[in-house]
């Protein structure tokens, strides 16, 4: 019996040890089973976090890359108020149909690019809505379409102006004409603050204004001129600032092109025409592929790879502006010639004038136009920047101001470099005997 109870004793403390065994062994497993779940909880957590920064991060990039870019297009006037009126074409049309060719181009060419219209049919806008579109589609670049007028019928030439002081009187008119419209609308005085678009003290303002957006206004405009001249071969009337309430109003790089003159009959009829709508558009489009590249590489995107519009060859409207020019220089040769008031009358300048009479088609004469005015300009004058040893001839009513005198392009060009700084839309002229032309038409004489 003894014996019976000493194996039951020894197998009770067996059995307690092996529970006792089992229990710890059952608490350690729990504990390393919670570490391994909480190590396995934060290695997961840490895999998100990692997950959604990179998505963030992707998807930076992907926003970087497809945002789009906001082009607004303006075509001037509509509806009720045509603008200015010529013998065929009224400036409404013209307007409108150079918008809508540019707007299609842009839309074909940059899937990144959204382009938005203030009108596509031949409707009324007030300059304030105009200037609400701009700033309701948060627009990257501004771009308002509008044709001159002139009370001569011998006023040729396009131009671009930006915001700013008209510091000088044709400036002053077209910024009267374009911002008249507002007295179409009732109430005017209070909707636009006083502004009364025929008194020049309203323009007083501009002169104290801050435009943010000024140096890329300009940067566009120039492009834009330079690309009337080597695109359609248009004369440049140069860049311009003027205190247009449309411009005032729009919150980003904003400019106003004037095509050309609808007073002068060739260039109606070249405004007018389908071949003349198309070539303004596509020298405006080729503008735009510069600035939209340049706006790319500088916000970090890669840039649009954008073929411009190819050079084109002269139209029969072209030849017409051509023998218009022509025959203004032959009348004021003279003039050209014998005006002595913002030349600097050395003998040197005086051989290079005779160059320009007696030149032969086997030597042109290149010089660089500086710009162009309605006034005769003194060789004193602070519109010359300093800039020595210049000329002028007449032409279709304007004086133009050039500087050198070469037969050699190479000197020429240097001659352009040198004044670039001071003069951005200066471009290389020729003449051969009294006739005036492009200095590629030049060159392939001199060939």
């Amino acid at each position: 019996m003894n014996n019976l109870k000493i194996i039951s004793s020894f197998l009770v403390r067996k059995q307690y040890k092996k529970i006792t065994f089992a229990g710890k062994y059952s608490e350690k497993t729990s504990l390393n089973h919670g570490r391994i779940m909480k190590f396995i909880k934060n290695y997961f957590i840490v895999i998100q976090c990692a997950m959604i920064l990179s998505g963030v991060f992707m998807s930076s990039n992907i926003f970087a890359q497809e945002a789009r870019f906001t082009v607004v297009l303006d075509a001037g006037h509509g509806g009720h108020d045509p603008g200015a009126a010529g013998s065929i074409s009224k400036e409404k049309d013209i307007n409108l149909a150079v918008v809508l060719k540019l707007g299609e181009i842009i839309e074909r060419n940059f899937r990144d690019v959204k382009v938005v219209y203030t009108r596509k049919t031949d409707k009324y806008l007030t300059l304030q809505e105009r200037a609400d579109v701009v700033n309701n589609n948060h627009a990257n670049l501004f771009i308002c379409i509008h044709t001159n007028a002139a009370t001569s019928s011998s006023a040729y030439g396009a131009e671009t102006f930006t915001l700013g002081l008209a510091k000088s009187k044709s400036n002053l008119d077209v910024a009267m004409r374009e911002n008249s419209v507002i007295l179409l609308e009732d109430d005017y005085k209070s909707k636009y603050k006083g502004f009364d678009p025929n008194s020049v003290d309203s323009y007083i303002m501009f002169e104290f204004m801050q435009d943010s957006y000024i140096d890329k206004s300009v940067e566009f405009s120039s492009i834009v001129q330079k690309q009337f001249v080597k695109y359609c071969r248009r004369s440049d009337r140069g860049v311009r600032q003027a205190g247009f309430w449309v411009l005032h109003r729009s919150a980003c790089p904003s400019v106003l092109i004037e095509l050309g003159f609808i007073s002068n009959p060739a260039e109606e009829r070249y405004l007018s025409a389908d071949s003349g709508q198309k070539e303004m558009a596509g020298a405006i489009f080729n503008a735009f592929v510069d600035f939209k590249r340049d706006y790319d590489k500088k916000s970090g995107i890669q840039p649009t790879s954008v073929a411009k519009k190819e050079i084109v060859k002269h139209t029969d409207d072209d030849t017409i502006q051509i023998s218009k020019e022509t025959k203004n220089n032959l009348e004021n040769k003279k003039d050209a010639v014998e005006d002595n008031s913002p030349a600097n009358n050395t003998a040197e300048t005086n051989n290079k004038r005779s160059d320009i009479i007696t030149g032969s088609l086997q030597n042109p004469v290149f010089k660089v136009q500086l710009f162009a005015t309605a006034k005769l300009v003194k060789s004193s004058s602070s519109e010359f920047k300093g800039v020595k040893n210049t000329d002028s001839f007449k032409e279709g009513g304007l004086y133009k101001y050039t500087v050198g005198a070469e037969t050699d392009y190479n000197k020429i060009e240097q001659i352009r470099r040198n004044v670039l700084a001071k003069f951005p839309q200066a471009f290389i002229i020729a003449f051969v005997g009294d006739k005036k032309m492009s200095a590629k038409e030049a060159l392939k004489i001199t060939k």
